[in-house]
């Protein structure tokens, strides 16, 4: 008799527990991220034998510089390697450390490109037809205006000259440039660059610099690398399209995000954008066995197959994608079903209690 009344108050609880579940879920159907709460018998006994709850940091990275979750879980996956600034996602997985607090060091410029048009129409003369500035950074970080003057001086003929500031070089005077290097452009008759040729870039050296930084030794390619000529000659005003350079300055690190396939990516004051880690992704073969710890946090129990760790997007991983948050996913029809399973479910439970106290009163009422 007191059976029934023991077993019919644990099958309200876990109705009662059920229906908190359907509540929190619906509450919850527009939160961004939210997964759907499930109940399961092994719930309701973990939580009555589980361990109490302690205080968890909550941030994004800490005085480590350790990336952590928004619930205070050190983020695993590889870092960049600073003996080359690879990431190198065939070994072990750790913390992700970001550079929180430090200077990138600055990088030499060693190349150059410009992809430009000269104006075949252009007049000779000895003033530049064009003339374009490209700025370029020395072993120090200190960053080095180049003016690059071209000039026609017959036809399908130019010459180019690659000047600096006099204040940058010892010795120089401010106010006045320095040229460096100097030298022919041939075009045909198609407005195509025959000199220099192709495999024979324009170099140059830019030697005791008034910065105290080591010497510079340029090359400026007016090819591409399938060598396609960057230089052009058409009856078009002459102007540069495209330019770049491989230096960079010094920059303090501005903020750190995650982009598209989990890479980390660092954002430095002087707008460059690195990527200093890789997002590592378990794959598990058999995911329900996982233990839901809240958040959106889960644990392996002791039925879950090993964890198998690789790069997203890959061995039937699932894909991460940078800016974006996952939908709730909550089905309110189901949930609706199951709210209505449950209340059946409480209520019928009620009854078995109503039933087995009258079965008691009965045998008291034997007694009389």
């Amino acid at each position: 008799m007191f059976t029934s009344f023991s077993t019919a108050l644990s099958a309200l609880s876990a109705s009662a527990t059920a229906v908190d579940v359907v509540g929190n879920n619906l509450a919850n159907l527009n939160t961004p991220g939210y997964k759907t709460s499930v109940v399961y018998f092994r719930d309701l006994v973990t939580r009555s034998i589980g361990a109490g709850l302690g205080e968890t940091q909550v941030g994004f990275r800490d005085a480590a510089g350790r990336l952590l979750t928004t619930t205070g879980e050190r983020v695993q996956g590889w870092t960049v390697d600073p003996s080359d600034g690879l990431v190198h996602t065939n070994g072990a997985i750790g913390d992700i450390v970001v550079p929180v607090g430090s200077l990138k060091p600055p990088i030499i410029t060693k190349n150059i490109t410009v992809d430009l048009n000269l104006n075949s129409n252009a007049t000779v003369s000895a003033k530049p037809d064009l003339s374009y500035p490209i700025t370029a950074y020395d072993s120090l970080g200190t960053a080095h205006t180049l003016t690059i003057d071209f000039t026609k001086t017959d036809v399908n003929q130019w010459a180019y000259a690659v000047s600096i500031p006099g204040a940058d070089l010892e010795g120089g005077t401010a106010g006045t440039t320095s040229v460096v290097a100097t030298g022919p452009l041939q075009f045909d008759s198609t407005g195509q660059l025959t000199d220099p040729m192709a495999d024979n870039p324009i170099t140059f050296s830019l030697t005791d610099l008034a910065s105290g930084a080591e010497g510079m030794d340029i090359v400026w390619d007016p090819y591409t690398a399938a060598g396609a000529p960057r230089f052009t000659q058409y009856a078009e005003t002459s102007g540069v399209s495209a330019s770049s350079q491989d230096g960079c300055g010094a920059a303090q690190l501005m903020r750190v995000g995650l982009a598209d396939g989990g890479l980390i990516v660092a954002q430095f004051s002087d707008e460059q954008q690195t990527v200093v880690g890789q997002l590592a992704m378990a794959s598990i073969r058999n995911p329900d066995s996982l233990s839901a710890e809240g958040n959106n946090n889960f644990l392996v129990s002791a039925k879950s197959a090993t964890p198998v760790i690789g790069l997203p997007g890959t061995g039937g991983r699932g894909k991460i994608v940078g800016a974006s948050i996952e939908a709730s996913t909550v089905d309110i029809a189901s949930e609706f079903t199951n709210l209505i399973v449950y209340q059946r479910a409480y209520q019928a439970n009620s009854r078995v209690v109503t039933s087995a106290d009258q079965l008691s009163q009965e045998t008291i009422n034997l007694i009389h």
